[in-house]
C-alpha cells in the first residue's frame, strides 16, 4: 500500500512531534524514564485522527528513532549504535500498534459526551500500555537472554527490582494521559481542515 505525498508530511510531521516531545520530557525529567512519556497517545491520535497507515508509520519511525537516543534523556534500553535489532524490531511493532489501534479506536468510538470519550480513551491507553509494558519486556528478555529469560522479564515488569518503581506504574500514568491528554488533542486536530482519512 503506497502512502500519499499528504500522508507523507502528516508522517513526517507527527513522528517529529512524537519524537521531540519524548526527548524534551527526557531532557526535563531524567529521573522518570518510560514511566511518564507522551509519545505513543501522540502515535495513537495520530491513528486515531489520520488513519492506520499513517498512524503506524508514526509508530515504527518515532520508536525506532526513540530507541536509538542514548539514555537518560529516551528510553533505559537505548544505547546508541549497539542497540539489538530484535529489540528495535518488538519496540517498531509495538509502536506500530499504537497507531493501528487508534485508527480501529475511531471507527467505534466517536468523540460524543467528554466523560465518555475520555473514559473509553482511558479504558484503550490501559490495554494498550499493559501490553507495550509486558510485550517490551519480553522484546527485552530476547534481544538480550544473557541478562534475563522471558518469564524473569515478564514478573520484572510487575517488581521494581532496578528502579524505585516497577515498569507496570507505566500502564497506570497512560491511561491518566490518554484520559486527558488524548480527548483535548483529537478534538483540536478534527477542528483543522482536511484531518481525517
Amino acid at each position: 500500500m503506497r502512502m500519499s505525498t499528504r500522508q507523507v508530511a502528516l508522517t513526517a510531521t507527527m513522528s517529529a512531534a512524537s519524537i521531540v516531545i519524548a526527548y524534551s520530557k527526557g531532557l526535563a525529567i531524567p529521573s522518570l524514564p518510560g514511566v511518564v512519556e507522551f509519545m505513543t497517545v501522540l502515535i495513537f491520535i495520530s491513528g486515531f485522527c489520520f488513519g492506520r497507515l499513517v498512524g503506524a508509520a508514526v509508530g515504527v519511525v518515532a520508536l525506532t528513532i526513540y530507541m536509538l537516543i542514548p539514555y537518560p534523556f529516551a528510553h533505559p534500553a537505548a544505547w546508541l549504535f549497539s542497540i539489538s535489532p530484535i529489540l528495535l524490531a518488538v519496540m517498531a511493532a509495538l509502536g506500530a500498534m499504537f497507531g493501528i489501534a487508534g485508527a480501529a479506536v475511531s471507527r467505534i468510538i466517536r468523540p460524543e459526551g467528554k466523560a465518555r470519550f475520555a473514559l473509553s480513551l482511558a479504558l484503550v491507553g490501559l490495554g494498550l500500555t499493559f501490553v507495550y509494558d509486558v510485550m517490551s519486556s519480553v522484546g527485552f528478555a530476547l534481544a538480550y537472554p544473557a541478562f534475563t529469560s522471558v518469564w524473569q522479564a515478564i514478573v520484572l515488569t510487575f517488581v521494581s527490582l532496578y528502579l524505585p518503581w516497577p515498569p507496570i506504574v507505566h500502564t497506570a500514568t497512560n491511561t491518566v494521559i490518554f484520559a486527558t491528554v488524548a480527548p483535548v488533542l483529537i478534538a483540536a486536530i478534527r477542528k483543522l481542515p482536511e484531518t481525517t482519512g
